[in-house]
């Protein structure tokens, strides 16, 4: 009993006639009345019959009872395919925080979609707590932060690293090499970029006084930079895709600058055995966007 004779009876079945299954299904009617002998000879019973000048077919009453056994045949074959095609693909899930996802490794996941469609990306945007939460219950592949925490069955290394800059409005009234000293936490657009660029920032500005107002995603920041006074200190990577949106964003280097913006991979020590040869992939990959960025001067290398 083969998967084309029970496809050929379930759809002569549906279509009431040989020769409108046989349209259906490409095939001759002789092929179509050869498959359903077949069947019937296996099975030791009809399951069809046609009268005498008529088209349609009639069930027989061992063709009734067979009916549900053939479309839960064709279920689970179907299931098996499914089974087999997903086998094909290589699943790889990755957390990381908002700047990661939305501006730092944007490229990176563009190349892999479109170069390597059997890679099925899923991409969750987290807080750093909860990426090494997620990563320990092993509900994501690989994780992306900013803080070097140890946990004892998460492997972490350093990838990359980026500068960090003024932006601003290109009619502001600032500059190249500006000392913190020159800009007033009144205009800024803060956002805790880390517990060293909070030490960083509090040596210039007290902490007690207001800022113009805190976010706390980088993709909030453009939406603020209205006012020529205005201000905010963000890395490269989200400098470059604000441009794109606004051609009136500029940035400059900071004199006593913050510290860089150190990217930290995650990854479990014992991760999905299914899914270790993709994730050994994803880093190759990953090494070689970084070091192509790092020759345009856009990030450091750190792997």
């Amino acid at each position: 009993m083969t998967i084309e004779e029970i496809q050929t009876f379930l759809t002569v079945v549906e279509y009431g006639t040989v020769s409108k299954a046989a349209e259906q299904l490409f095939r001759s009617q002789s092929s179509i009345s050869k498959r359903i002998l077949q069947l019937e000879s296996e099975l030791g019973y009809l399951l069809i019959t046609r009268a005498k000048g008529q088209r349609r077919i009639e069930l027989t009453q061992n063709g009734e009872a067979f009916l549900p056994i053939a479309q839960q045949w064709l279920a689970l074959w179907s299931d098996t395919q499914r089974l087999k095609l997903q086998q094909k693909n290589e699943n790889l899930s990755i957390g990381s925080i908002d700047i990661v996802n939305n501006y730092l490794f944007v490229p990176l996941y563009q190349e892999i979609l479109y170069e390597y469609p059997t890679i099925k990306l899923s991409l969750y945007t987290h807080h750093s707590s909860e990426i090494h939460g997620l990563l320990t219950n092993r509900t994501i592949d690989i994780g992306f932060v900013f803080s070097q925490v140890r946990y004892p069955d998460i492997i972490s290394k350093p990838v990359c690293s980026e500068q960090m800059y003024l932006i601003c409005r290109n009619n502001s009234p600032y500059h190249d090499d500006i000392s913190p000293s020159q800009l007033s936490s009144n205009d800024e657009i803060f956002l805790r970029w880390g517990p060293d660029y909070q030490l960083w920032h509090d040596r210039f500005w007290d902490p007690s006084e207001p800022n113009m107002i805190t976010v706390n995603t980088g993709s909030m920041i453009p939406h603020y930079l209205k006012d020529p006074k205005s201000w905010s200190i963000a890395p490269l990577s989200l400098i470059r895709y604000a441009q794109q949106s606004s051609s009136n964003l500029v940035f400059y280097s900071i004199k006593d600058p913050p510290p860089p913006r150190v990217c930290v991979q995650l990854i479990h020590r014992y991760p999905k055995e299914s899914h270790k040869q993709t994730i050994t992939f994803f880093e190759k990959r990953l090494k070689e966007y970084v070091n192509n960025q790092h020759n345009k001067g856009m990030m450091s290398l750190l792997l």
